[in-house]
Parts: C-alpha cells; sequence; structure tokens
C-alpha cells in the first residue's frame, strides 16, 4: 500500500519543511505537549498555547505546541518553556505528569506506519528506561510489551489495514503508542515519557522518535534483519543498529539496564512481525540457542501466547 498517510485520512497537507535542525537529527515536524503542576499563575510562552487540565492537581495546565514545526524552529519553542518554567521553582511534576509527542507521519506509507510502530514495539523496554521507568507501568500509558489485549489489537489493525483507525474499536488512546491520532492529526502520538521541562531530555527523547521514523522509512532497513542481530549479536548491539552510536553512548545506563527486557519486546514483534506475513523472520531468531532459550523463558512470564 504506497499512499500516503496524508491522502489515506485527507489530513492537511504539509507545508514546507524547517531547514535548520537546531538540536534535532532531523527536520520532520512534531508537536509537544507538556503537563505540569502546582501553577499559581499560567505564564504564557511563545509558540506555545496553556490549557487547563482537569486529571492534575494544583491548578495543573498542559503546554501544548500552537501547531506543528520542527528542526530549528520546535528546539526554540522547547528553549523558550524550558526558560519559563525554570524561573518558577514551585511548579512540580509528579507522577500524574507527562509528555506528549507528536510525530508527523502524513508523508509516510500505511506499511511504514505499521513497521514504525512494530519497531517501538521492538525496543519499547528501553524506550521506557530512557522516559522514566514509572511511566512503563502508567494506566495513561499503556506498555505493548506488557499486555496481550494491546499486541492482539495491534495485530489486528495491521491486518484490517488503515479503516481500523476510524473508530476506538481497535485501539485506545492511553497506550504508550496512540494510533487513533493518526487519522485525526495525521501524526502518531507517544505518551510515555515522564513529566519534564529539561531541555536536554526533551531533545533526547525527541531524537528517539525522529531516529525510529527515519529506520522505518528506509527501504534498506528491514525489520525481518533484527530478530537474526539480536540472536547473533545481542541487544546492545541492536540497539545500536536501530539507533546508532550518538543516542546509544548518551544513554547507556538506561540501554545498559535493560537489555534483557528488550527479548521481551522482539518477543512481541514476533507477533506482529508474523500478521505482516514475515514469518520466516520470526522464525530465525529461534535457530540460534541463545534467542531461543531467552524467548522461551520470556514467554514464561508475560501474557502473550
Amino acid at each position: 500500500m504506497d499512499t500516503t498517510i496524508q491522502s489515506l485520512f485527507a489530513t492537511r497537507e504539509q507545508q514546507t519543511p524547517q531547514v535548520l535542525l537546531g538540536d534535532l537529527i532531523n527536520t520532520t515536524k512534531i508537536g509537544i505537549e507538556v503537563e505540569v503542576e502546582n501553577i499559581t499563575v499560567a505564564a504564557p510562552i511563545k509558540g506555545w498555547r496553556c490549557i487547563g487540565d482537569g486529571s492534575l492537581r494544583d491548578n495543573g495546565v498542559e503546554y501544548v505546541f500552537k501547531g506543528p514545526v520542527g528542526g530549528l524552529s520546535a528546539t526554540r519553542r522547547l528553549d523558550s518553556l524550558c526558560e519559563t518554567l525554570s524561573a518558577m521553582p514551585d511548579i512540580r511534576f509528579s507522577h500524574r505528569t507527562s509528555v506528549h509527542v507528536h510525530v508527523d507521519v502524513r508523508d509516510m506509507t500505511w506499511h511504514e506506519l505499521i513497521k514504525y510502530v512494530t519497531l517501538y514495539a521492538m525496543i519499547e523496554p528501553y524506550l521506557f528506561a530512557v522516559c522514566g521507568k514509572e511511566r512503563d507501568e502508567g494506566i495513561y500509558s499503556l506498555s505493548l510489551y506488557r499486555g496481550k489485549d494491546q499486541v492482539s489489537k495491534l495485530s489486528a489493525i495491521a491486518r484490517l489495514g488503515p479503516d481500523a483507525l476510524r473508530s476506538e474499536r481497535y485501539w485506545s488512546k492511553y497506550s504508550s503508542v496512540n494510533l487513533l491520532s493518526v487519522p485525526q492529526f495525521g501524526s502518531l502520538e507517544f505518551r510515555g515519557h515522564e513529566g519534564t521541562a529539561d531541555r536536554s531530555r526533551l531533545i533526547n527523547w525527541v531524537n528517539h522518535l525522529l531516529k525510529l521514523k527515519e529506520y522505518a522509512t528506509s527501504d534498506s532497513n528491514k525489520l525481518t534483519d533484527l530478530p537474526k542481530v539480536l540472536s547473533n549479536h545481542g541487544p546492545m548491539f541492536m540497539l545500536r543498529e536501530i539507533l546508532g552510536d550518538d543516542l546509544i553512548n548518551s544513554n547507556i545506563s538506561s540501554a545498559t539496564s535493560v537489555l534483557q527486557e528488550v527479548y521481551e519486546g522482539v518477543s512481541i514483534a514476533e507477533d506482529l512481525l508474523y500478521d505482516m506475513r514475515f514469518r520466516s523472520a520470526s522464525e530465525s531468531i529461534r535457530q540460534t540457542n541463545n534467542g531461543f532459550n531467552q524467548l522461551e523463558k520470556i514467554r514464561d512470564k508475560i501474557c502473550v501466547d
């Protein structure tokens, strides 16, 4: 299916992208929502809208990008946000607050979108380690690798095609990756990051998501190769293969803390790869003793058949 997401869902056409990168790895447009509590007076911030949020306490609000932007324009907005919030010492980021990032997928095909989500599922344990482990078990950012229901619904979406996203029957917006935003906004929403106004953490998280999109849209990168990479070279090598040395080196403690859990993510992706008719790849990881032993051990612990 070669039709773009923009054409499939008749979303607004993309405009000319920002040329300058800033600290981001590419100029894909993004939208960011940052939740914060204990706001006495909500200061106006250039490039952001401030919206009240009833799920937060003590006058909690959500700062939201005024429309999607990319590259240097996005980093300048983050600069303004972080500078303003840093000057407000009483604000609070509790377990109720989070950061949501929308990544523009209007230029992707349906196949690339499913590839993007499957790739995310493969390394989701690592991604939660990067963005705050407490979000891993949150009810507003349901992880894929911990839930059989999430996986079966994602498999159904991959099998049924774009029409499956036109209602909430097959997906919940409270998943760590929200597909329901695709037909509505032409973006994929990632809900896994804990609340923060730390500029370096926000840039780091966005660059992870942009790197995943780059990998998913490259014809030379095949998901079917990744289980083999995991079996032959281990999870750290696979993470570097997907995200590159720069991101992994900057997040090495997060990577080393979840190496065994990465097998769980790939186990989940096996089911998705199968539904995408990549059965030969899902079987390849079982052809080495290490991969077989690890995956069978994981399947005994999690609720995936």
